[in-house]
C-alpha cells in the first residue's frame, strides 16, 4: 500500500511540471487530426475515426523519435531514481565513487601516468564535487567557494592535519578525512 505522502515526494522530486515535449507532440497531432477531419468531406464516420487515430499515432511516433534522438545526443537527463533507492543512498554511492576516483588519480600520478598539470586540474574538480556531495549529505546545501587562481608562485604548503579517528594525514584544505570520511 502506498502512502500519498511518499508518492507525492517522488513525483515532486523527479517530475518537472513545465511544458514537456510529449505535450507538444500530442497537441500537434490533435491539431493535425482535426485538420484532416475538416479537409476530408463526405467521408464515413468510421473512416474519420481511423484517420484521426492514424494522425495521433504519427504524433506519438514523432515523440518516440524525438526521445530517441535526445538520448543519443545526450540532451536527456535521467529524471527518475533507480527503484528502491533513496536520495541519501544515491549521494553516498556517488561520494564513494568520487573518493575512489581521487585515490586512483593519486595512484596514477605516483606511477607517472598523469602529469602534474592534469593532476591538479582533475583533482580540483573531483574535490569540489566531493565537498558538494558531503554538504548535500549533511543537509547544509551551502556552496563551497573555490580558491581563486593565484598568479604568483604558491607559498610553502601548510602542515597537513591528521584525522582524530584514524590518524590519516589529509590535505591542508580538507574538511573531511580522505580515508574514513570523518569531519576534521
Amino acid at each position: 500500500m502506498t502512502r500519498s505522502e511518499t508518492s507525492t515526494e517522488r513525483r515532486a522530486a523527479g517530475a518537472d511540471s513545465g511544458f514537456q515535449p510529449l505535450h507538444f507532440y500530442i497537441l500537434l497531432s490533435m491539431a493535425a487530426a482535426t485538420a484532416a477531419v475538416i479537409v476530408s468531406e463526405n467521408t464515413h464516420p468510421a473512416a474519420l475515426l481511423l484517420l484521426s487515430a492514424a494522425v495521433i499515432a504519427a504524433g506519438l511516433v514523432g515523440y518516440a523519435v524525438h526521445t530517441s534522438l535526445a538520448g543519443f545526443l545526450g540532451m536527456r537527463r535521467a529524471t527518475t531514481m533507480p527503484s528502491g533507492e533513496s536520495a541519501r543512498e544515491t549521494l553516498e554511492r556517488e561520494k564513494a565513487l568520487v573518493l575512489r576516483s581521487i585515490k586512483e588519480l593519486e595512484f596514477d600520478r605516483g606511477m607517472g601516468k598523469v602529469s602534474d598539470d592534469d593532476y591538479q586540474l582533475i583533482e580540483k574538480g573531483l574535490r569540489a564535487r566531493a565537498l558538494s556531495l558531503m554538504q548535500d549529505l549533511e543537509g547544509t546545501g551551502q556552496p563551497v567557494p573555490l580558491a581563486p587562481k593565484k598568479a604568483a608562485p604558491a607559498p610553502a604548503p601548510e602542515p597537513e592535519p591528521g584525522c582524530k579517528a584514524c590518524g590519516t594525514t589529509n590535505d591542508g584544505d580538507a574538511r573531511f578525512c580522505k580515508e574514513c570520511g570523518e569531519k576534521l
